[in-house]
């Protein structure tokens, strides 16, 4: 499943000058700090049948190569949010069926509204931490 968010282009922008001066291992904290609270209402969001969707939602990083085979962005550090791998109840790959629904059975969303619905504070919560690092760096 692949979702784009649009918007972020000036936050991206000043992230990376700020990231180019903080070790990639404070920068990919602050992403995961960020991407968390979207996980979180995805959570909250997820149709619950057998529960093993809801708890297949996480945060991963471009340190786990895998990433359903989405290598993290060259020369960066990279953060995923949603469904991954599998769970005790069986294999998600059924997710992108849910978000995005078949011929067969309607969509329900939970991963886009996450994002529309939390991008700002998420963004918030990266930036903050972020400049508490800054901080921390500077003293």
């Amino acid at each position: 499943m692949t979702v784009k968010v649009t918007g972020f282009r000036d936050l991206n922008r000043k992230l990376e000058r700020l990231a180019k001066g903080l070790p990639a291992s404070v920068v990919r904290q602050a992403l995961r700090e960020g991407a968390q609270v979207i996980a979180d209402e995805a959570k909250r969001l997820a149709p619950v049948d057998t529960g093993a969707l809801r708890d297949s939602i996480a945060v991963t990083d471009d340190r786990d190569g895998k990433l359903y085979g989405r290598p993290g962005v060259e020369g960066g550090v990279s953060v995923y949010v949603g469904p991954v791998g599998s769970t005790d109840d069986g294999d998600v790959y059924y997710a992108k069926f849910v978000e995005f629904g078949t011929a067969r059975h309607v969509a329900q969303p939970f991963m886009r509204p996450a994002i529309q619905g939390r991008r700002d504070e998420a963004g918030r919560v990266t930036i903050a931490a972020l400049a508490a690092a800054v901080r921390k760096a500077a003293e």
